[in-house]
């Protein structure tokens, strides 16, 4: 099962404000949705980290930077490109791996 990194909001915020396409990925331990993808997860990462970077953020560790760019539910997979966000999929309902890819691949 997918271990996301623990980062720290610093880390975060500058990984998402570099130069390039970024995806993070926002999750809960206790949050059954997130429990549910996690066993797809890696799958997810290893297909979108061929054209974007991969971050991980924790609900409860990176409050400020999921209060700084209104994310509310979890999971959440936010695509930013140089510092702006270009599109978010995840508003607290369960997703699948599918809803994902297909996600991402119509946004890039």
């Amino acid at each position: 099962m997918y271990q996301p990194t623990h980062n720290t909001d610093v880390t975060i915020e500058a990984h998402i404000q570099s130069k390039g396409r970024h995806i993070l990925f926002l999750s809960a331990d206790w949050c059954g949705d997130c429990r549910a993808i996690k066993p797809f997860v890696q799958n997810i990462k290893d297909t979108v980290t061929k054209t974007a970077s991969w971050i991980d953020a924790d609900r409860d560790e990176n409050i400020a930077v999921a209060t700084n760019h209104n994310m509310r539910g979890i999971p959440s997979f936010v695509l930013f490109q140089d510092g702006e966000e270009l599109s978010r999929i995840g508003h607290g309902e369960r997703l699948t791996p599918n809803q994902v890819l297909d996600w991402y691949q119509a946004t890039i």
